[in-house]
């Protein structure tokens, strides 16, 4: 996932979350003061409960018309009738209020849900980014790791390999493996380094070797190895292979190029040596 993605997404699924919790804890509370002032509605409708005194009959339930009646010694019928008036009266009202409130809550009841299942799929959405991050990241390490392990181990066995069997005294083979080791990872001085070795040492074979050593003043190598490098085909030019010209020449560039590296002050001492006569 392109980091674009991540820097809308994570934003974005946290402000939705939170958000939606927001909007389901505001629901919750109001549901929950609705609920308390339907009851309150509910708790006034309940006949009024009068504990006798002394003598008396203890929890027995009147009606507060009944009550009313017989404080005010009005007649039973007019008391009966004026109920039935006031009930006639009150009760549309107070049902309607009622049916009102229960419509309310289950109203909120259904956007606490939506609040809550928003939330849900928010904090899902988060954790599977997350998850998904952690995943391509720890792959990632161990996947680079096992590779450079891999590649590390390949090189060191193909390198001791053809250590093998220069020590069993096949030394073409020994070349030839070398070469197939380069081929697979070009560019590795110290290959390039003993298959000169061999050439020189063990073969004889002093042109191959100086053709190998110029191969390796080819290379990107450090300045000091690059002259060292140099100094041993001036020798091998100097002596074995008869070459002057080519070996003064090749002295002359390690003294100018090389700095103030060993091999330089080397190269600038024989110079000065050849010049004094």
């Amino acid at each position: 996932m392109k980091l674009i993605s991540r820097i809308i997404l994570y934003p974005l699924c946290l402000y939705v979350a939170i958000w939606c919790w927001g909007g389901f804890r505001s629901g919750y509370e109001n549901m929950q003061l609705d609920r308390y002032g339907l009851e309150a509605d509910e708790q006034k409708e309940k006949p009024v409960s009068i504990e006798s005194g002394e003598g008396g009959v203890s929890g027995e339930a009147f009606d507060i018309d009944e009550v009313n009646r017989m404080l005010t010694n009005k007649p039973p019928a007019e008391v009966e009738q004026k109920k039935r008036i006031n009930k006639t009266e009150k009760q549309p009202d107070n049902g309607q209020t009622n049916q009102v409130k229960i419509t309310d809550l289950q109203k909120e009841n259904s956007g606490m849900m939506v609040n809550f299942a928003g939330m849900l799929a928010a904090l899902i959405i988060i954790a599977l980014l997350v998850a998904r991050d952690v995943s391509n990241l720890a792959g990632e390490r161990v996947g680079g790791n096992y590779l450079t392990k891999s590649i590390k181990s390949r090189k060191a066995d193909m390198y001791e390999e053809a250590e093998a069997i220069w020590t069993d005294g096949a030394y073409v083979e020994a070349i030839d493996s070398f070469r197939d080791y380069l081929k697979t990872f070009p560019g590795e001085y110290h290959a390039h380094k003993r298959i000169a070795e061999i050439y020189e040492n063990d073969l004889g074979s002093f042109r191959a070797a100086a053709m190998e050593y110029e191969e390796m003043l080819e290379m990107d190598i450090p300045q000091a190895r690059w002259g060292w490098v140099a100094i041993h085909l001036c020798n091998l030019y100097s002596g074995k292979l008869g070459d002057a010209d080519r070996a003064f020449a090749l002295l002359q560039r390690v003294a100018d190029e090389c700095g103030d590296t060993s091999p330089a002050l080397k190269a600038r001492d024989r110079l000065a040596k050849i010049y004094a006569g």
